[in-house]
């Protein structure tokens, strides 16, 4: 991924913060460690923090003292629970699960009322594969469907992978915050493309430059949701038309809106 290719601006790699950087500086960052390694450094920067969810960005905001904003992956809680209620009929409990990193700071009730969805969370906690594993599958006996945050501390590559591999044995549906564990095998997704958020990181900059303002965190718009085919046939389900996608939710299929149109 290159800022630098994607856009006019030429945008320095930091292998050292707290050496290279100078007040005033506008820094992008990667990730959560890249985020908390800059809110470290002693510079008065401002910062753009890409490749975190939202809830994860709150957190993590609450501990920076710097100025800061992001471009979201993911997407809105409440706009996947849109686009879920158009084909998922089971009335189970539908459980968030996240690590103890991040606090939901939704409304479950009222998201529960909104969407006629039984909505809870629960945390699971991290550092031990089999006690992470035991605590998902405590989740799975009373839910026929769980929702993924975007969370680093929690889905990392092997968790992902155990998570997948464990629902799919139990007969259990993951709603997947990316197109990559949709993929590797969960139900939908919705997300934005790199590119779509290297787009809006492009306005953030250029923003920046002219006011020395930073703008709100948000989204890339539109956002696209994905089907995973081969579980939708399993679980016999029938999905909303690309055009009610686009028209009614304001999300893109997964070939983009003008695509799928034309």
């Amino acid at each position: 991924m290159s800022l630098s290719a994607s856009s006019h601006y030429q945008v320095s790699v930091l292998n050292n913060p707290q050496q290279q950087l100078i007040d005033g500086d506008l820094v992008i960052t990667v990730g959560q460690h890249s985020f908390k390694k800059v809110c470290e450094s002693s510079k008065q920067v401002s910062i753009v923090a890409l490749f975190l969810g939202e809830q994860e960005f709150v957190q993590a905001q609450a501990g920076c003292s710097k100025p800061t904003t992001a471009v979201f992956s993911g997407a809105p809680l409440a706009l996947r629970l849109s686009v879920l209620k158009t084909f998922w009929e089971d009335r189970a409990p539908v459980t968030i699960v996240h690590s103890p990193n991040i606090a939901l700071g939704e409304d479950l009730v009222e998201l529960s009322e909104k969407f006629g969805v039984a909505l809870q969370s629960q945390v699971i906690q991290t550092g031990d594969r089999e006690q992470t594993l035991k605590d998902l599958t405590t989740v799975l006996e009373s839910s026929n469907l769980v929702l993924s945050l975007y969370d680093s501390v929690l889905f990392d590559a092997q968790f992902s992978k155990d998570a997948i591999r464990l629902m799919f044995h139990k007969k259990k549906a993951l709603g997947a915050h990316s197109l990559q564990l949709v993929r590797a095998g969960a139900l939908y997704g919705i997300y934005s493309t790199s590119q779509e958020k290297l787009s809006l990181v492009s306005s953030y900059i250029h923003v920046y430059e002219s006011s020395q303002t930073l703008m709100p965190p948000s989204y890339p718009t539109p956002l696209r949701v994905t089907f995973n085919p081969y579980l939708i046939r399993m679980y016999g389900l029938v999905l909303p038309t690309d055009r009610f996608l686009i028209d009614e939710l304001g999300v893109c299929p997964e070939l983009g809106c003008q695509e799928s149109t034309n």
